[in-house]
């Protein structure tokens, strides 16, 4: 896939901390922002500090995306602006239930976090990814297994969007080192081959099955 390149000039330490790590995670290519004159050619600056905003407007080439608060919404714009795109054409979140429960993100087939979150965050949790990450279409799908339809359930009472529950035969491998994979994009797989395992796999799974819908 063709991209712009991304420049980064965020002010504020913390946030600058967390979308570094955020862009390493996803293995996006990135390079810190330095003087307006040596930004890449029709790259897209992604920035929270004003002044950076007006140094950069002398290059009409540039896309920038100012965001003042710092929040993940401006990131995930800056993001797709790379991709030439304003918004995923559908984003899909797949739960793997239980007493603590594993959560992928997938927007138009890219994995965008991963990860556990404690039962009692789920709904928050789910809540900021859906408005965080512009989509056209959003589904959330969970698995039938222990509390799943609990999760989902609760989830169906504050979040107006299709949420279904899935078949959870064959998403969990039998080990944490499965060779269960042929089914799955390589590419996504890529991302959780480090982690080895058996909830992420799942969740995954879980993401890119459709399901029972939940009324």
């Amino acid at each position: 896939m063709i991209r712009r390149p991304l420049v980064i000039a965020v002010y504020e330490p913390r946030w600058f901390i967390r979308v570094i790590d955020i862009l390493r995670n996803r293995r996006i290519n990135y390079t810190v922002y330095d003087r307006p004159e040596n930004l890449p050619y029709y790259s897209v600056l992604y920035t929270d500090y004003e002044e950076f905003v007006r140094e950069a407007s002398i290059r009409e080439d540039i896309k920038i995306i100012y965001d003042p608060n710092d929040s993940l919404r401006g990131l995930e714009e800056s993001i797709l602006a790379t991709m030439f795109k304003t918004e995923y054409r559908e984003v899909s979140i797949g739960i793997d239930p239980g007493n603590k429960p594993y959560i992928v993100v997938i927007g138009d087939g890219e994995i965008l976090y991963h990860g556990y979150v404690s039962l009692d965050k789920v709904s928050d949790q789910i809540l900021m990814y859906l408005s965080s990450i512009p989509a056209h279409r959003r589904i959330v799908r969970v698995g039938a297994g222990y509390n799943g339809l609990e999760i989902a359930t609760k989830l169906r009472r504050k979040i107006n969007i299709n949420i279904e529950i899935v078949d959870e035969y064959e998403t969990t491998p039998r080990s944490n080192r499965s060779s269960q994979t042929s089914s799955l994009n390589k590419k996504l797989l890529e991302i959780l081959k480090p982690y080895r395992n058996k909830d992420a796999y799942a969740a995954l799974r879980i993401a890119l099955r459709k399901g029972i819908r939940v009324d």
